[in-house]
């Protein structure tokens, strides 16, 4: 089969290579596939900012069918729909595994850096982390399931976002739209915030995608529309989804004394320059989110299919595996939101 494999260490040596077709082990399955997303990480592999043990596939967002079954394997059938949690070779015995948090086991390895990924015709899953795409979700979108997972687990876990907070959304990327629209799900008052380069794609989805307030940085000054808000009082919930000194300090500086951050966005190795003392003095609570857990998919997949989240807007580009270049330069550089690779 072809597939888009991560050849060796450094930058680039990325490129479609003719593979083994995958075959499933005891309690696996094997799974075609038909959509898979492209998220920053892959990008960062490209250009070497991401741990990866090559030779490996890349992607790891994902739709798709079963096409094969091992052995050990019940409850689910060959051409059942199915998208699957990541936390692969998870150990299992450690108390992160044990509690729960298969998501920061430290012997994951998760498809597409740690094992081979999506970005093929065919992959392997361990049966345990399947969840079944409800039949008014296309492929397409349940290619958008995990990203969602993640969003969910930020703002119902990590955030506990509750009916009439306030809640800033710090970049309108994929996961920072996602965010939204499930704080404004949970009957949150919603602000987004942007750059200039969002103007012409991003902030406008987040238009149509109904949040309450979208801010470009540029015409109008976000911490001062959250005092107007909120009578000077600060917003109950910030998302950091850059992972900028600016946007971590404006986080800070936009919360209300005991409120909460949630940080998302990763910062660049080396950065410093963060107030702390001011969040000191706030008593702010910071959460940090990473992955994603079981409970947050069945949600992903049900405020899908329930249209509560809408994911079509932010999908903005497909393409054949065979141009993932201009696939991967295509959301690199901003010109799309969410770009999906169909094998």
């Amino acid at each position: 089969m072809r597939a888009l494999v991560k050849m060796a260490k450094g930058p680039g040596l990325v490129e479609i290579r003719e593979v083994q077709e995958p075959r499933p082990g005891p309690g696996e399955v094997l799974i075609k596939v038909m959509a898979g997303g492209i998220c920053g990480s892959d990008i960062h592999i490209l250009s070497d900012q991401f741990p990866y043990w090559p030779p490996v596939i890349l992607g790891h967002e994902f739709a798709g069918e079963i096409a094969g079954l091992g052995d050990r394997v019940s409850g689910w059938q060959v051409g059942d729909r199915v998208v699957s949690e990541l936390h692969t070779r998870a150990c299992g015995n450690c108390r992160h595994c044990r509690t729960g948090n298969l998501q920061i086991c430290l012997s994951k390895r998760a498809p597409g850096w740690g094992i081979d990924g999506c970005f093929a015709g065919f992959i392997t899953m361990p049966a345990a982390l399947l969840h079944r795409i409800p039949d008014n979700v296309s492929f397409e979108q349940a290619a958008v399931v995990e990203p969602t997972a993640i969003a969910a687990q930020a703002m119902l876990d990590r955030g506990r976002v509750l009916p009439g907070d306030l809640v800033v959304v710090l970049g309108p990327g994929p996961v920072g739209l996602l965010c939204a629209q499930i704080a404004k799900s949970c009957g949150a008052r919603v602000v987004i915030t942007g750059a200039p380069s969002d103007a012409d794609l991003r902030l406008p989805v987040a238009r149509n995608l109904g949040i309450d307030h979208v801010i470009n940085i540029a015409e109008e000054d976000p911490l001062e529309l959250v005092q107007n808000l909120t009578g000077g009082g600060g917003a109950d919930v910030v998302v950091e989804c850059a992972g900028l000194d600016v946007t971590i300090n404006q986080a800070i500086a936009m919360v209300r004394p005991q409120g909460r951050i949630i940080a998302l966005g990763i910062p660049e190795v080396g950065k410093q320059g963060i107030i702390w003392s001011s969040a000191v003095f706030k008593a702010i609570d910071v959460a940090f989110s990473f992955s994603s857990k079981y409970l947050d998919w069945e949600r992903a997949l049900a405020m899908i299919g329930s249209g509560q989240v809408r994911v079509d807007p932010l999908i903005t580009h497909k393409f054949p595996l065979d141009e993932w270049e201009i696939a991967f330069e295509t959301i690199a550089s901003g010109k799309g939101i969410k770009g999906l690779l169909i094998p």
